[in-house]
């Protein structure tokens, strides 16, 4: 289950005093990542900034999506390879469906295939899980705030020297693409998808066909195969 930190003055312990600002606007943040000690850490370091009343944490898309439903979320960090669904197909779904909310993706695959579809999802902040550190993340976190887009420096030099080619098409599956994809991993039928999903037999194969599609395989082993390579269960 995800939780919630309730702060006082965006600060966890009472053993810190963090100096009030006047009238600040105080946000609500939601941090995902499935490594739970991740993602609490992640929780802990954002911590120290005086303008975050509440702090959410979930472990998956599914408790994220939730927390989303429930609560306004100003900003989400979101680990961008997650199993089942993935970081990217949960932030482009809060983005369709909750525009102001702001996203910042966090990865430790810095292949230019996942950095280009962080980029293309409309992330408003990209950090590397290997080189990053609290001040580097509230830093970002205040740039997103007011506003502005903040990605770490070495996506930024690469982005000046047009590295990353923007306009190459990257295999997205959709959120509910996603948990389609999940079920058939697991040995699930097209009609045992179909009842735990609430939707028809024939909408099931029409997601399988256009996953295979999108993945160029031929057949639902070799869809399991490119999934299980590429992370995405």
């Amino acid at each position: 289950m995800g939780s919630c930190f309730t702060t006082v003055n965006g600060v966890f312990s009472n053993k810190k005093i963090y100096h009030v600002l006047k009238d600040p606007v105080m946000h609500h943040v939601l941090v995902v990542d499935d490594h739970k000690a991740v993602c609490q850490g992640l929780a802990a370091l954002i911590s120290n900034l005086e303008i975050i009343s509440k702090i959410y944490t979930a472990f998956n898309a599914k408790e994220a999506i939730a927390i989303v439903n429930a609560h306004k979320i100003d900003v989400a960090l979101i680990d961008a390879r997650m199993p089942q669904t993935s970081g990217v197909s949960l932030a482009e779904r809060i983005l369709n469906e909750y525009p102001s909310t702001k996203i910042i993706g966090i990865t430790s695959f810095d292949e230019d295939e996942t950095i280009i579809e962080m980029l293309q999802t409309g992330m408003h902040g990209i950090l590397l899980k290997r080189n990053t550190d609290r001040s580097e993340i509230n830093h970002c976190l205040l740039e997103v705030f007011a506003g502005r887009k903040y990605y770490t420096p070495e996506i930024q030099i690469r982005l000046s020297n047009n590295d990353y080619n923007l306009t190459k098409s990257i295999k997205k599956f959709t959120y509910r693409e996603q948990e389609v994809l999940q079920l058939i991993c697991a040995g699930e039928p097209s009609k045992g998808i179909a009842e735990k999903l609430q939707l028809k037999d024939s909408t099931i194969e029409g997601y399988r066909k256009e996953m295979l599609k999108k993945t160029a395989t031929k057949n639902t082993a070799e869809l399991v195969s490119y999934a299980l390579r590429n992370g995405l269960v």
